[in-house]
């Protein structure tokens, strides 16, 4: 059974410690075990009705003697609604659940909320059961329901109140504790409605009537309002006069915060009878403020799609947001307060930035959600989707996962000069974590080259007639000038003048003023508007200036080259919105031009401008650290001055790893320094550390060398820990551990380009050898070394390389040694493997390929080559390949024919799987769990770093790191706990993310994430006496196929379905599948005239692999017409030379929407 997950709800005990997830998967009620994630309970709540909503409450004053508590439930769907009793204890050594539920209620109209009475109700002495809260539900047309127990313990359903008559898509109830009820209701129409009642109607022989007001009318809301959540209490959040906050979402994609300090406006609600409170003069109490607004107190456009549900998140660091939306993700959002908001400005009195977001689900929509706030202050939150996954973690900023730890430090060369200037201090030593951005990063450089005369040519065109397009041509001057503000710590005045030229002819003299300022802190430029009536004083804020650290990742102390720096913004004005585009050309450390473009659009407003900025005066170098002639040099920490000024010009280059624990580190001056994490699971106890940061790193020098100061590369064995570096110069050298130096090996002719290592097992005498394959840049020549363990110092060097020629156009960026058939494959920057059998060396120890395999992704890069298997000669050998086209890839070896009469074995690749996993296209690095043989992707996602474990379906890191185009280096685990650390450079600054575990639990795997249109079933299989198991695929709107293995036994209710993979290539949603007879071939169909042929074989590491063999070709130009339905037959065929074998073929029959009927012959 695999449903989507419509709500989720964490129980706590009565000491505040978590101990259940509630989850409901369509009528049933999952409990799982919040500390491992283990299914403990299941129940059926309704017979006919989804569950739509859970909220839990502990009874505080029950005891047991064999219980550990019991947690009061109210659950809902639709119009029905049911309470209960969760009880739990330890039974057998295992924690154990019991659900008690009462019969069945219902109320008039769809419940959208339910809230609990946080008080303890009075007790009575007929009342004996441990019932002990009252509550209330909010159903869609705005009436409020409360739920009670009457002298017989019976529950009892009443209305209580009818809100501002209005139909609603979401409601929020908050017992404030000062008698009233706080409502928040989100309107179909847009509105949102914030309304309360009295608390008077929990006595269940209670009859009379309960009041009810409005005290706040919000609109502004361009669609249906999807979410609403009040905030708790804000006196300690340091915002000004805002103490309590509404959060809204909608069909408009946006996130909006109202104030709702003051509820003193209030209109009266009209009782039953009279007229809706829309359609009526509102009942204002005297004296009191309108409830209507507009103005919202923050604003933010942050998802893809809709927006389901916003909850908020207190902690001791600040307020955030969290978001849900129908892209399957969640954002978090951090609050702060806008420093320079004055009441008659437009600008907003908070302010919401984006600080991490989540995606762990497929398909389409987070339906349900639960946070929670832990003992230890961690943010729990649970989501459950369509997909019918549900995924537990902690929130980012708390820097420990669900099931594990991790977090992430900073190194600047500074802070690295710093740690090895003072004395030599043991290994693991407390050494604290500087995280402080560099004191000069590349923003503030572009800042100070701002300053200085520039001349303007400025294009206009607009949309609309009524704004006129045309041509300004003029100059633009950046005066600096003292901050006016204490917040920043750089300022200029920008002034610019000239003539504007329309399209019609006119021409007119412009001026235009800004203030730009920096801020060291946040790093940030920002353009402000000048007042009209003093050209020099600030107004308000204009838009704020973000580096796209993907395209600017230079060392900024040797900027000697080429660089374009590219900056966006985002500025609503009332109801128009700009995008500012900044794109920043250097040259040889000179800021020489630049360009700024921006739309507008609004109701009034349509039109895109384009300026480029040329220097009229010579610009300030960037090079010496950024500064300005005649400028206070940079201030550098006392205590270090030696290291320090050897290392002011240098920057981190490559990184590569040694061991978990330790990696090796190269710089542009030649020096090699190696970290050394001081405390991550699995070497803690070496360490000795307890509470250590686990990214926190001791640095040790290792040398510095010539050959490595032009260029480095730098690799490690597959295998072992033996790593080899290239220099500029050609030379091969390699990391002793054991005396922290770099010794060479051997010299080459040329700058090397790659260089790749992997350990063999040859057997005795030789136990054990490394095989290293360098290419030489612009040579076709492969060089391989066979080295012996015992001969790093030269004397168990080969003397003469096996040479591998490399075809024409060929780079090598990839590369794999198959040991048992002596093969080398090497993958190429077009896509192409060259496979190279050893045993053909010539004399002169050349080597020619075999097998030239074409197109294997694309014209592509391959980017990875790894053996999957090939020790065992009774089976085949099997690598996987990736590339840059998105797609990994495994492959079986194929000898074609025997060895030939020139030596040659024709080899080629059969591919036997072939998928896309959920990030790309860069796919950069593979590897096998070493425990859990499950295969392990990397990559890049935008500018997220994203580890993916293909044999469990997860996301299991995810790091923003700003993109693919920097220096970087990832080290796996490979101890079954989908940890690992990742190293990478930005702006200038080392970066190390370490976690010991998977960044989320998933705690129900679930399936497809859009609704399944097809499905079918292969033939059975008897797998024993008693046992029968077949294959099941189904096909969804996602696009992705799924197999799952469906096993039963005979006679017996039990049954089995696990997914075994999923596969897509289609474009639309799948409309049809079908399997062949003996279920090794799977026909799928779909829109846009898809139609595919699979062959369905078992994978080794992977269980089920899938490679598209046929497609249908398309039966019109346009090709949009959709597949409705198919069916096909096998027809036998006989071979010409051989009458006894036969060769399978299938006729197919496919009706298209046009209603039209084909045949196609042509598959076999």
């Amino acid at each position: 059974m695999i449903n989507p997950i419509t709500a989720l709800a964490f129980v706590k005990d009565p000491s505040g410690i978590v101990r259940f997830l509630l989850a409901s998967e369509g009528p049933h009620l999952k409990v799982f075990e919040e500390s491992n994630g283990r299914l403990i309970a299941t129940k059926r709540v309704f017979e006919a009705q989804a569950i739509h909503g859970i909220i839990a409450i502990a009874a505080l004053d029950y005891y047991d003697p064999d219980l550990d508590g019991v947690t009061e439930i109210l659950i809902w769907g639709g119009r029905c609604l049911r309470f209960g009793l969760l009880r739990y204890g330890l039974g057998a050594g295992l924690l154990q659940v019991e659900i008690d539920l009462e019969e069945e209620s219902k109320v008039d109209d769809w419940i959208l909320s339910a809230c609990f009475d946080p008080k303890v109700r009075e007790p009575d002495e007929h009342q004996l059961s441990c019932r002990k809260h009252d509550s209330v539900v909010l159903t869609a047309h705005n009436v409020a329901y409360g739920i009670c127990q009457d002298k017989n313990q019976q529950s009892i359903v009443k209305q209580i109140v009818a809100g501002p008559d209005s139909m609603l898509y979401s409601a929020y109830i908050d017992w404030t504790g000062s008698g009233r009820c706080l409502v928040a209701s989100g309107t179909a129409s847009g509105d949102i409605l914030l309304w309360s009642f009295q608390e008077s109607w929990v006595k269940a022989d209670s009859s009379s009537p309960v009041s009810s007001q409005l005290h706040h009318r919000f609109t502004g809301h361009e669609g249906s309002i999807f979410g609403v959540s009040i905030s708790p209490d804000l006196m300690k959040q340091s915002f000004g006069d805002v103490r309590r906050l509404l959060a809204s979402c909608s069909d408009d994609r946006t996130i909006r915060l109202w104030d709702i300090s003051d509820l003193e406006a209030s209109e009266i609600i009209p009782g039953p009878g009279s007229q809706h409170l829309e359609n009526s003069s509102p009942s204002v109490d005297k004296g009191h403020k309108s409830t209507s607004s507009t103005d919202c107190v923050a604003m933010i456009m942050g998802h893809a799609s809709r927006i389901w549900d916003v909850h908020f998140l207190m902690s001791d660091h600040g307020t955030a947001v969290l978001s849900f939306g129908e892209d399957s993700t969640a954002q978090a959002w951090e609050l702060t307060r806008n420093q320079f908001h004055l009441d008659h400005l437009r600008s907003s009195v908070l302010h919401l930035s984006h600080k991490h977001g989540y995606a762990y689900h497929s398909g389409k929509s987070i339906w349900a959600n639960a946070v929670v706030q832990q003992p230890n202050g961690a943010q729990a939150v649970c989501t459950g989707g369509a997909d019918g996954r549900i995924v537990q973690y902690n929130l980012h900023d708390e820097h420990k996962s669900a099931a594990g730890i991790s977090s992430t430090s900073q190194w600047t060369m500074q802070d690295i000069a710093v740690q090895l200037d003072e004395s030599q201090k043991p290994l693991g030593s407390n050494i604290p974590v500087p995280v402080a951005r560099p004191e000069k990063t590349l923003c503030e450089r572009v800042f100070d080259a701002l300053v200085g005369t520039w001349s303007i040519e400025r294009e206009i065109k607009s949309a609309l007639p009524t704004s006129p397009s045309g041509s300004f041509s003029g100059e633009a001057h950046f005066s600096n000038r003292p901050p006016t503000a204490p917040i920043f710590d750089k300022e200029y005045l920008y002034i610019e003048n000239g003539k504007f030229a329309s399209d019609q002819g006119l021409t007119l003299t412009a001026t235009r003023r800004y203030v730009y300022r920096y801020d060291r802190v946040s790093d940030l430029i920002s353009a402000w508007f000048v007042k009209p009536d003093d050209n020099a004083v600030v107004d308000y804020l204009f838009h704020e200036i973000r580096l796209n650290d993907g395209n600017n990742d230079c060392p900024h102390d040797s900027l000697h080259a080429d660089q374009v720096i590219k900056a966006s913004s985002y500025h609503l004005c009332v109801k128009d919105h700009y995008t500012p585009s900044y794109v920043l050309h250097l040259m040889d450390g000179h800021l020489q031009d630049w360009k700024l473009a921006y739309g507008v659009k609004g109701p009034q407003k349509d039109y895109i401008a384009e300026a480029t900025y040329a220097r009229i005066e010579k610009t300030p170098s960037l090079s010496n650290n950024g500064e300005l002639p005649n400028k206070l040099k940079t201030r550098k920490p006392s205590g270090h001055i030696s290291l320090d000024r050897q290392f002011k010009d240098d920057s981190l280059r490559c990184y590569v790893f040694l061991t978990d624990r330790f990696f090796l580190v190269t710089t542009a001056q030649g020096r090699v320094l190696v970290g050394s994490l001081l405390s991550f699971a699995g070497c803690t106890a070496e360490t000795g550390q307890h509470g250590v940061n686990p990214s926190a790193v001791e640095w040790k020098p290792a040398g510095q060398y010539e050959a490595l100061k032009s260029s480095s590369i730098v690799a490690q064995a597959v295998g072992s820990n033996f790593i080899l570096l290239g220099g500029g110069d050609g030379t091969i050298s390699f990391y002793d551990r054991s005396i922290d130096k770099v010794l060479p090996m051997m010299p080459l002719e040329r700058k090397l380009a790659f260089i790749y290592a992997q350990k063999i097992d040859l057997g005795p005498p030789k136990i054990q050898a490394h095989f290293i394959l360098a290419v030489c840049l612009g040579f076709p020549v492969g060089y391989v070394y066979e080295i012996s363990d015992n001969g790093l110092h030269n004397s168990g060097i080969a003397k003469q390389p096996m040479k591998l020629t490399l075809p024409a156009g060929f780079v090598v960026t990839s590369a794999c040694y198959l040991s048992r058939m002596r093969l080398w494959l090497l993958g190429s920057r077009n896509g192409v493997v060259a496979i190279y059998d050893e045993a053909t060396a010539q004399r002169d120890f050349m080597v020619e390929p075999c097998s030239i395999v074409a197109d294997v992704h694309g014209p592509e890069t391959i980017t990875v080559i790894h053996c999957l298997s090939d020790h065992d000669k009774n089976q085949p050998s099997h690598v996987l390949t990736a590339g840059r086209d998105g797609h990994y890839a495994v492959h079986e070896v194929i000898v074609i024919s025997p060895r030939s009469l020139s030596g040659q074995v024709p080899v080629t690749l059969h591919t036997v799987h072939r998928s896309t996993p959920p990030f790309g296209p860069n796919i950069e690095g593979a590897t096998l769990d070493s425990q859990t043989q499950e295969l392990i992707l990397w990559g890049f996602r935008s500018t997220q770093f994203v580890v993916w474990n293909v044999s469990k379906d997860i996301e299991t890191m995810n790091v923003d790191c700003g993109g693919a185009h920097r220096n970087w280096c990832y080290n796996p685990r490979r101890n079954g706990s989908d940890g690992g650390t990742f190293v990478w450079t930005k702006a200038s600054v080392c970066h190390v993310h370490s976690q010991s575990n998977t960044s989320h639990r998933v705690l129900n795997s679930g399936g497809h994430g859009r609704e399944i249109k097809a499905m079918a079933a292969s033939p059975i299989l008897v797998i024993h006496e008693g046992v029968e198991a077949q294959h099941i695929a189904t096909g969804a709107e996602d696009t992705t196929i799924r197999i799952w293995s469906y096993t039963r036994q005979r006679n017996a209710s039990r049954s089995d379905l696990r997914c075994l993979g999923a596969f897509s290539k289609h474009t639309t949603g799948i409309q049809q599948l079908r399997w062949s007879a003996d279920g090794s071939l799977l026909f799928s169909a779909a829109g846009c005239e898809e139609f595919f042929v699979w062959r369905i074989r078992t994978v080794p590491f992977l269980g089920t692999g899938a490679v598209c063999e046929a497609v249908c070709p398309k039966v019109t130009d346009d090709g949009d017409l959709r597949v409705m339905d198919f069916a096909m037959a096998e027809v036998p065929r006989y071979s010409a030379d051989d009458q006894n074998q036969t060769e399978k073929s299938y006729v197919v029959q496919v009706v298209y929407s046009d209603s039209s009927l084909r045949v196609s012959k042509s598959f076999q």
